[in-house]
Formats: structure tokens, sequence, C-alpha cells
């Protein structure tokens, strides 16, 4: 049970503010209106310092590896902008205008050849990533077939996909995968000519349940009922990136599947203790 005192402190009694507002704008009126309605629930959440206390161990980190706090991390880190002095602090502009750097080609370079990939590129976040991938990457026709748990990025961008037939299956259930793509083999027309794809959308681990995808199991399926390879995968590795496969490459280098998946997205907030995400292929 929690603390009484831990969450006076989280979720005071706040003091109404609109009723003292009648000689001001209604635009900061209104705000506070609305404000009104969490305070009165004693639900308005504010951002606050949130270090764990002494000798806790922090079970909502993300920091995997405890790298952030790294000496040696933050050392290399510095290093390698002053091995890089021509390294450009903002980008001034889209990459696809004026902002591109050297170092931004050399960095994906790198990455997608660490991952055994093709082509890498990188992003502000691997929310990012995952939206733009299921934005982009689906055609009028294809069907995403994902599994329901996957995360919430995912979900913005399938909203927004071209792609208007979206199937999900159980929660890591092989049984149900395979019924669902039947049923799809079965009923759609450009999907069982080969003029379309299937996109299927899992994760490697789930950090709500931490629980592993049975890919290897996955992909047999998908390989049974759609040989002529017209079933593919997009794999999110954010909580595995790091921490599973060969020096970090994540679950898909894990169970030696790296040829078996058209896209994979990486993130770097986590155990990689920094910033952006990465889809290579």
């Amino acid at each position: 049970m929690a603390n009484p005192a831990l969450l006076a402190e989280w979720f005071p009694d706040y003091e109404l503010k609109a009723p003292r507002m009648r000689g001001e704008s209604v635009f900061y009126r209104n705000l506070e209106e609305q404000l009104d309605g969490r305070r009165s629930g004693r639900s308005v959440y504010t951002i606050r310092r949130n270090e764990p206390a002494p000798n806790s161990t922090d079970f909502s980190t993300l920091d995997f590896l405890g790298l952030t706090h790294n000496g040696l991390v933050r050392q290399q880190f510095l290093d390698e902008l002053a091995a890089n002095p021509k390294f450009y602090l903002g980008a001034g502009g889209s990459r696809l205008l004026n902002g591109n750097s050297p170092y931004a080609d050399m960095l994906e370079k790198e990455i997608a050849e660490f991952h055994g990939g093709e082509e890498a590129l990188l992003f502000g976040s691997g929310f990012d990533a995952n939206v733009a991938l299921f934005e982009v990457i689906p055609r009028p026709g294809d069907v995403i077939v994902f599994d329901e748990l996957v995360h919430a990025s995912m979900h913005d961008g399938m909203q927004r996909s071209l792609a208007l037939n979206r199937r999900a299956f159980k929660h890591n259930d092989v049984d149900s995968f395979r019924e669902v793509l039947a049923e799809i083999s079965e009923t759609q027309e450009l999907i069982k000519k080969g003029q379309r794809t299937v996109i299927i959308a899992v994760e490697s681990l789930y950090s709500m349940d931490g629980d592993c995808s049975p890919l290897k199991e996955l992909v047999k399926v998908a390989k049974e009922i759609f040989p002529e390879g017209n079933a593919q995968f997009v794999v999110d590795e954010a909580h595995t990136t790091g921490v599973f496969g060969k020096q970090g490459r994540g679950y898909v280098n894990e169970l030696g599947l790296q040829h078996e998946i058209a896209i994979r997205m990486h993130t770097c907030g986590k155990a990689l203790s920094c910033n952006g995400g990465e889809l290579f292929l």
C-alpha cells in the first residue's frame, strides 16, 4: 500500500484559481478552469526531481545498464567530440534540404555495419522512428498484422498509414497468429496474387509484461502460409538493445534471425544511455 505521506506530496489539495480570475483574460481564465477540474480531483501532475532514495532500487528506470552515470562513457563522448572538431551542434534544417552532415552519414553507416544491415536511418527517438515507419512503408492494399500489446508508437504510425486493413493477434499466441494469417491469405486478393504485403509488427520484449516474442515460431508460420515472401516482419527492439545479442545487438541477433526480419527498430534512450532511435534493414 502506498505511503500516505508520499501520496500527499504527489497529489496535494490545491486551491481553485478560476473563481478569483473574473477580471482576467478569458484565455487564462479558461486555462485555469480546465486545471481546476484536475485540482478538484487531485489529479494535477507536475514535473519534479525524481532521483531514487539512497540505498533503494529503482524499478522504473529505463537506464538498464546504469550507463547514464558512467564516467567512462561520458569521457568517450567528450573524446569523440574532440576527435571531430567539425561536428555540427545543430542541423540547421531538414536533412532533405540543408541539414545533413558527414558525421550523420558516417554514423548511420557504422550502425548498419554493426547490426549487419544494408542501411540505417537515424531519428530523434524510437517513438518517432516507429511512427515514421508505419506511416510511410505500408501501401494501400497491404495488411498490417500486429501483436495486440505492441507499443503506442506503432499504433500512432498505423493510424496515419495508407494500409487501412489492420489485424491484431492475441499476445504472443502463435495459434492466433496462424489463424489471422490464414484468414488473410484466403480473403485478400492482392495478397493472394503476391501483389501486396503482409507487414507483421511485434516487439522483441514487451516492457509491461516482461516477456519476449516467440519470434522464431512466428517467422516459421509466416513462411509456411506465405512461402513467396510477401509476409515481412518489423521488430521493435527498444527493450533488448544493449542487453540481448552479441555486444548488445538485440534479440533478433541473439536468435540468429537477422536475415529473416525486414526492418528492426533500435532505440538509444534506454540501455545505451543517450537519445535517438534508428531503423535499419
